[in-house]
């Protein structure tokens, strides 16, 4: 039998399964297959899924809460030493055990390109020396609990349906339940193997009949070469590779492949402050996370993405028109309403846990200049995917010359009061920019002449009223003194030059007021005490700490700017992977995981740094 490629992990510390805790979100790893994800816990616990698509209900989700969240578990009953990571340029993630009486290994994956109607999650567990024996335990708890759960089948093969989708989960050795949860226990010694799978197709399809393990060894083959002949075509070249290809990897896992929607993060409800209440759900399409996601991807060569993105762009504007929302699911329908899961733990305790996002219901100005953003970094290296959609990125243009005047809840979407945040103003001015440039580029109908009246008097107003009192630099919102790590953004979108007085005030004066260490490496999104609609605290944004990397290149502070790159790589979690804050004084991963905005600034400090001044300057 042909056996999967026998490298090390791509990364492997050490670590003690301590099945009853809660694993460090900076431990957990990500397996995907374009339609939803799995999260991966260091003891070979899977601790979170969500069959069929990113926003479905879990299947199980112990991550959420120990005792309720259900089981899903093929690992040692007892090992001294575990070593895990991912397989060098792919989605692959392999477990290496060693205990007193033999070794073993696991290798998973999430079937990738798999059949558009099917999803397989698959285990190869192989014997290395001596002999381990292995627990394997499947306890389904679909829909938070909330769902009920009938199984049938065989002791090695159960089949259950649950949220629309039908199920079986294939063991290698035989299963005994209670019609709750079902445990079995297989001995592996050197040179064994044991296969498992778990499966899922829609409701009414007939599951696939047992795979053989050959047929299991040979999809993760095919599956581990899939990712690296991906990794291969991406366009990098220099220093940091291993990093920019991980989190290349990363947000290709996030995208939907049947529709082309970038989702925000894979998972709902980890805590930006442990114990505290903002507990996000992000397995949504945001069109600001989406652009910059591809627009990230682009510049690695990634035109497939690009492609798929402008479809759903196109097709999610035609189904609902103007004014855009801020997030949609991931076939462009609307998000779900926020709503809170009652009798459920949350992550060590921070509750509430929420499926569905309020923030679809906000204005934020900036996701109009985002979106026109992507679409010119697409048109500028030479791809016409965009030009189709013409009519659709005109109306978005027009929609920012008739409403920038109006206040909105901006980046961070912030819960309190509307403000007119200058990050917004500027992107309403990018916005307008981009169609221009497109327009004219392509002698494309359109009213020129307004967005260029309109942006002028943009700018106008940014210099007047986004200035702080003494005329040093830029602030957060008109009237105000706060500075916003965002206004990190304006040398690089092209609002200002970044060797100018000006914005190197402004740079300056974030590192002091936004810095959340001695050391530099940390800044938060606002300062402490801003009005933002909720209680609690929070981390240090890592993709702002990115956003300074590229703010000093700009600036010309180059030594510096890879000095903070370098001490950012450090502080990713145990494979890789990023998620959405970090809390300064722990170093621990805070928020969900993986985050699409974190991957991406990764990439885009990262070309900083390659390249010098950002590519993407110009002028109308």
């Amino acid at each position: 039998m042909a056996t999967p490629e026998a490298n090390a992990p791509e990364s492997s510390p050490p670590i003690d399964p301590v099945a009853s805790a809660f694993p460090p979100i900076g431990s957990l790893a990500a397996l995907g297959d374009g339609r939803s994800l799995a999260l991966l816990g260091p003891d070979g616990n899977v601790e979170w899924f969500c069959p069929g698509r990113f926003d479905a209900p879990p299947l199980v989700w112990p991550l959420l809460d120990r005792q309720q969240g259900g089981c899903l578990r093929i690992a040692p009953l007892a090992a001294e030493r575990a070593r895990a990571g991912y397989l060098e340029e792919t989605a692959v993630f392999r477990y290496e055990w060693q205990g007193a009486n033999g070794g073993a290994r696991a290798s998973l994956c999430m079937e990738w390109p798999g059949p558009p109607d099917r999803q397989c999650l698959l285990w190869l567990v192989e014997g290395l020396s001596g002999g381990i024996e292995f627990e394997v335990a499947f306890v389904p708890r679909p829909d938070f609990g909330r769902a009920s759960c009938p199984v049938s089948g065989s002791a090695d093969a159960l089949e259950l349906e649950a949220g629309g989708r039908r199920l079986w989960f294939q063991s290698a050795c035989a299963l005994r339940g209670n019609g709750r949860e079902w445990t079995g226990r297989l001995s592996v010694h050197a040179g064994e193997r044991a296969v498992f799978c778990l499966g899922t197709c829609l409701a009414g399809s007939l599951p696939a009949r047992p795979l053989s393990a050959s047929s299991i060894v040979a999809r993760i083959e095919a599956t581990t070469a899939a990712w690296r002949a991906w990794s291969a075509s991406l366009q990098w070249s220099g220093r940091y590779r291993q990093d920019v290809v991980r989190s290349a990897i990363t947000l290709k896992l996030l995208i939907h492949e049947p529709t082309g929607a970038v989702v925000a993060a894979g998972s709902t409800s980890l805590p930006e402050a442990i114990g505290g209440e903002r507990n996000w759900d992000y397995r949504y399409t945001w069109f600001r996370d989406a652009g910059m996601t591809l627009s990230a991807l682009f510049r690695l060569g990634c035109r497939q993405e690009a492609h798929r993105w402008a479809e759903w762009m196109q097709q999610t504007m035609l189904r609902h028109g103007m004014p855009l929302q801020v997030l949609y699911d991931v076939e462009g329908g609307f998000a779900r309403e926020e709503e809170n899961i009652p009798g459920i733990s949350g992550y060590r305790g921070s509750r509430p846990v929420r499926v569905g996002n309020a923030a679809r219901n906000q204005f934020q100005l900036d996701i109009y200049g985002e979106l026109l953003e992507c679409v010119h970094i697409c048109d500028s290296m030479a791809d016409d995917a965009m030009q189709a959609h013409w009519l659709h990125l005109r109306s978005a243009a027009d929609f920012i010359a008739a409403h920038w005047r109006e206040p909105g809840q901006g980046i961070w979407e912030m819960r309190s009061a509307p403000r007119h945040y200058v990050h917004s103003k500027a992107m309403a001015w990018v916005g307008l920019q981009r169609a221009l440039w497109l327009q004219r580029r392509h002698d494309l109908a359109g009213d020129g002449e307004r967005w260029s009246r309109e942006s002028e008097r943009i700018r106008r107003e940014v210099m007047r009223l986004g200035i702080s009192r003494d005329g040093r630099h830029f602030v957060q919102a008109y009237g105000e003194e706060r500075l916003d790590a965002s206004l990190l953004l304006l040398a690089r979108n092209g609002f200002v030059e970044g060797n100018s007085e000006l914005f190197g005030n402004t740079v300056s004066r974030i590192r002091q007021s936004l810095g959340a260490d001695a050391r530099g490496t940390f800044v938060r999104r606002y300062q402490t005490g801003t009005d933002d609609g909720l209680a609690s605290g929070e981390g240090a944004f890592v993709i702002c700490s990115f956003w300074l990397v590229e703010a000093l290149v700009q600036n010309g502070q180059l030594e510096e700017a890879e000095a903070l790159f370098e001490r950012l790589l450090e502080l990713r979690g145990e494979h890789g992977l990023y998620a959405e804050e970090i809390d300064p004084h722990s170093g621990e991963q805070l928020g969900n995981v993986p985050q699409a905005f974190s991957h991406v600034g990764l990439i885009n400090a990262a070309l900083a740094l390659r390249d010098g001044v950002h590519w993407n300057r110009f002028a109308v």
